[in-house]
């Protein structure tokens, strides 16, 4: 299989919420991994650490979780059959998710070691420290853009932040990990293809905001 350029990858890449139930072999989510370890991070501290959940006990036990979340936070705002705006579409596809993610293939929990950031002050430390995000997301987009790369669909998901301290305790995660983000992988059902987002000259400003061209 030939290697897709970076460029293709990030030009192609977007949230894959319908994946097929096929096993992704063990290779690939090793390929993905190392990916992910490859990334910089403050002061090479390599903060990361991930948990490879396969097992279908574990997948349902997280599934069940998520469309609890899912539907507590969101579930009055489903939109009708009809609705074929990007939005209506993307909310269904996350449901879809919700609802079939203890098929999907390899649920990914990518942690990071708590560590509390320079600009809080001791006295201002009260329970436990957040994750390194500013080390772990490198990590995390090197996982998606390989995924790309390799055909894999992948998404990045945040809604484990829901019922992390169940997580902790029903998969022995330490303390001293936070979960950063849960990542759903699998060949996707649908294809790859150009994204749309907004021009980078549209959000661009040089030297002062209200300045959106060069000297």
């Amino acid at each position: 299989m030939s290697e897709m350029g970076l460029f293709e990858a990030m030009n192609t890449m977007r949230a894959m919420r319908r994946l097929k139930p096929d096993p992704v072999p063990l290779e690939l989510i090793r390929k993905v991994l190392d990916a992910g370890i490859k990334a910089p991070s403050s002061q090479n501290t390599q903060p990361w650490a991930f948990l490879v959940v396969q097992d279908l006990q574990g997948k349902k036990f997280i599934q069940e979780r998520y469309h609890q979340a899912m539907m507590s936070r969101f579930g009055l705002r489903q939109s009708t059959p009809d609705d074929s705006s990007p939005r209506a579409r993307m909310f269904r596809a996350a449901l879809y998710l919700a609802e079939h993610l203890h098929e999907v293939p390899v649920l990914l929990l990518v942690c990071g070691l708590r560590d509390w950031p320079a600009a809080i002050p001791p006295e201002k430390r009260a329970g436990k420290a957040p994750p390194s995000y500013g080390s772990v997301y490198p990590c995390v987009q090197n996982i998606l853009l390989a995924c790309r790369a390799l055909g894999l669909g992948a998404t990045l998901t945040t809604v484990h932040m829901f019922f992390e301290e169940e997580l902790h305790e029903h998969f022995g995660i330490p303390e001293e990990y936070g979960v950063v983000t849960l990542i759903p992988i699998g060949f996707p059902q649908g294809k790859f293809g150009p994204v749309t987002r907004r021009p980078a000259e549209e959000v661009t400003h040089f030297d002062r905001w209200e300045k959106q061209t060069p000297l």
